[in-house]
């Protein structure tokens, strides 16, 4: 017997049908059933007789936790699955997870989330689930591994299940490896934890699909996981991760931030919450148990958390169960507030200010949603203060902290009460991104769209699915785009990508971008020393530009990024340190995560560092890989390289790009920092070797571009004559 499916039954009759239905309809068929009942009588199961079903019983009222032991003292298999009696499978997914099985290991597979029936959900149940706002979560994380994907993927700290896994019987024989029946509500995560320690292998199995069925019957089908007991859940999970802890090495930093991370955001979100409630006595009790907890705390977490959990850890540490309580209430409070705030300032914007009159002589620039001076909108700003002082005011959108900016402009908080004012007076608006979905176009209103580079991954209506955004995301572009006057294009391809990707029947500006003139300037040499004096970079050396694109694996959660650096820069200092330094551009995400100070006089860390196309001009070669700087870079002419070190990984998101990167990109495509540092060497033959597939890509990408794209659009959107004061 290849597995044991062991199904833990509660008196689950009005869902067990698609449960065992999943089974019978299984690709595979070496397996065997065991249905495990629980305090109730076993069900009806004549219908199954090609099934394997064995049947035992707890002792009585047990729980999740006693159900699956017996299971477990039963099972025959090499192989061990367990499933609750209330979800099914996809047709193949014994099959999927047995092609990737580990002997002595485990595979695991996706989870997900429905209220639908099994015929409902495989006809059309995640149509049906994106109509209601139900999001069929894809995690960005590392799946591989299983130390991250498995506590990251479920919602909170009693979410981390071992369902949907295919687990090594040898490893659970071999170290008594048992479900701790005194754990009422987190029996799985220590049982999780202990295998993960002892498996020789872990392995994700994408289409290993397993349907976890959401229900609401409180009065015949009550959940004993889900029920409300909040004092008991809150020490129940503070004992239960102090016992998984046991199984994670200490020193193991990667291993052990994924369950502290679920353990902060369950005393964020569940602790804190109930000792708002507690009280003094109940508070002081709780305070000592988790100021124990939180000692078992490793400091990878920290760099994954803001600042208010960080501060509840602080007070937890100290036992100060009152302080904790109090600032839980006043967090609460200035959320409250934010939020009645924010619904004052929509009601203004919509009733009062978008009826006053319009500000003519007005115009709001913003980049990158407000985190800096940079872009298109940059130099169109530059232009109008440079050609045509005095004729406009300008105001700045900025995301809360102040831009520097060389011409004399308002600067307004992104969504602040000056925001909603001037969104609903000016009559020009320049932005390099969407605008709030509120907006109102105005009659007489001006609206520029930017866009921020020519597109190399497929764009809203080109995309077949979209797995990260909101369901209404290409119906919320699509009203978007109504507003813009104008688009900008730095090239045909972006054109026809942008007519049919945005839907957009407007105003196209065949001009290039505005950004780039720069690269363009006569006086670039001059340009080039003053921005190399003014970053501190040696003035006799030459610049590599190392600007990797942004991977959705770089993530932990939602806002929590991490980032390892793939280009041994110890050995590019060894080998090029006399003749090159290195600028590193990463995203701004993941800016804080990079420590050079051991490359210092080398290497510079300027990912934060708002104009981009500055690095462009003092840059003698770029290394990149799949980002889209490489269309603006060609502009230069200069050298590329493209270290493309995890190809094989990245194949399918290349399946949803424009280009094949492969036959287009006008340089080598390298794996390996050695091969990096002998192109580097040999860079004249390189670019010699490159040279008739880097004309093809200039003429189709970058043959708009003259250096005059800004003095094009503003004279185009702005109606002036070109009379330069």
């Amino acid at each position: 017997m290849k597995i044991s499916v062991i199904v833990a039954y509660h008196d689950e009759k009005n869902y067990i049908r698609d449960c065992l239905g999943s089974l019978a309809e299984q690709s595979f068929h070496d397996f065997e059933v065991i249905m495990v009942c629980d305090g109730c009588d076993k069900p009806d199961v004549s219908e199954w007789n090609g099934l394997s079903i064995h049947f035992a019983r707890t002792g009585g009222a047990g729980g999740v936790a006693a159900a699956r032991n017996v299971g477990l003292d039963s099972a025959a298999g090499e192989y061990i699955f367990f499933m609750d009696a209330d979800d099914y499978l996809a047709s193949d997914t014994l099959e999927r997870l047995v092609e990737r099985e580990v002997p002595g290991g485990v595979a695991y597979g996706r989870l997900q989330s429905t209220w639908y029936s099994r015929k409902v959900y495989f006809d059309n149940g995640e149509e049906l689930d994106r109509q209601n706002g139900v999001e069929h979560k894809v995690y960005d994380g590392d799946m591989d591994n299983a130390y991250e994907y498995l506590p990251m993927r479920a919602k909170s700290l009693q979410g981390i299940t071992i369902l949907g896994m295919l687990i090594s019987r040898k490893v659970i024989q071999e170290h008594s490896i048992r479900f701790c029946e005194d754990l009422h509500y987190f029996s799985d995560l220590p049982f999780l934890m202990q295998v993960l320690s002892h498996a020789e292998k872990t392995s994700f199995c994408e289409d290993g699909l397993y349907i976890k069925r959401k229900h609401n019957d409180p009065v015949n089908l009550p959940s004993l996981l889900q029920a409300k007991d909040d004092e008991k859940k809150v020490f129940e999970g503070m004992e239960a991760y102090r016992r998984a802890k046991k199984f994670i090495p200490a020193q193991d930093e990667s291993k052990n931030q994924y369950l502290d991370y679920k353990f902060v955001k369950w005393l964020v979100t569940r602790i804190a919450s109930f000792l708002v409630e507690a009280k003094p006595a109940k508070q002081k009790e709780t305070a000592i148990v988790l100021q124990d907890t939180l000692k078992l705390l490793g400091n990878g977490v920290y760099r994954m958390l803001k600042h208010h959990p960080k501060k509840l850890i602080r007070y937890g540490m100290a036992g100060d169960a009152a302080g904790l309580a109090k600032k839980t209430r006043n967090h609460a409070r200035k959320q409250t507030l934010f939020r009645i705030c924010t619904s004052r300032k929509r009601y203004l914007y919509e009733k009062v200010f978008s009826k006053m009159k319009m500000m003519e002589d007005t115009v709001i620039f913003e980049s990158f949603f407000g985190k800096s001076y940079s872009d298109s909108p940059k130099y169109i700003f530059e232009y109008l203060n440079e050609k045509y002082p005095g004729k406009y005011n300008y105001m700045w959108v900025n995301a809360g902290k102040k831009l520097s900016l060389p011409y004399s402009s308002g600067q307004m908080k992104r969504f602040s009460f000056k925001y909603f004012y001037y969104m609903a007076r000016a009559k020009y608006i320049v932005f390099n991104g969407r605008q709030p979905q509120y907006f109102i176009k105005r009659k007489g209103n001006v609206f520029l769209e930017t866009w921020h580079g020519t597109p190399l991954k497929k764009l809203v209506f080109d995309m077949e699915d979209v797995t990260t955004a909101s369901p209404l995301y290409k119906e919320q572009f699509y009203i978007q785009t109504r507003s813009w006057d104008y688009l900008v294009a730095p090239n045909q391809f972006s054109e026809d990508i942008f007519r049919r990707a945005f839907m957009y029947d407007g105003k196209m500006l065949e001009t290039g971008y505005p950004r780039n003139d720069i690269l363009y300037r006569e006086d670039k040499e001059q340009r080039m020393r003053k921005i190399k004096l003014e970053l501190g970079i040696p003035e006799d050396k030459k610049v590599i530009l190392y600007a990797p694109t942004w991977r959705d694996d770089e993530f932990y959660g939602h806002a929590q990024y991490k980032f390892t650096l793939k280009l041994d820069l110890e050995q590019m200092k060894r080998e090029l340190g006399k003749e090159y330094v290195v600028i590193l551009r990463t995203h701004y995400f993941i800016a804080d995560f990079l420590d050079l100070s051991q490359y210092e006089g080398f290497a510079w860390n300027l990912s934060k560092y708002d104009d981009i196309a500055r690095l462009y001009l003092i840059s003698d070669i770029l290394i990149t890989d799949y980002s889209s700087v490489f269309f603006d870079y060609a502009n230069l002419r200069r050298p590329m390289l493209f270290f493309t070190y995890d190809l094989e990984k990245y194949r399918s998101v290349l399946r949803g790009f424009y280009m094949d990167v492969e036959e287009e990109l006008p340089g080598p495509m390298l794996f390996e920092t050695e091969e990096i540092i002998e192109s580097i060497r040999r860079i004249d033959e390189v670019k010699e070797e490159y040279q008739e597939k880097y004309d093809r890509f200039c003429k189709k990408y970058c043959s708009w571009e003259d250096g005059h794209a800004t003095e094009k659009v503003v004279h185009a959107v702005f109606g002036l004559t070109g009379q330069e004061k």
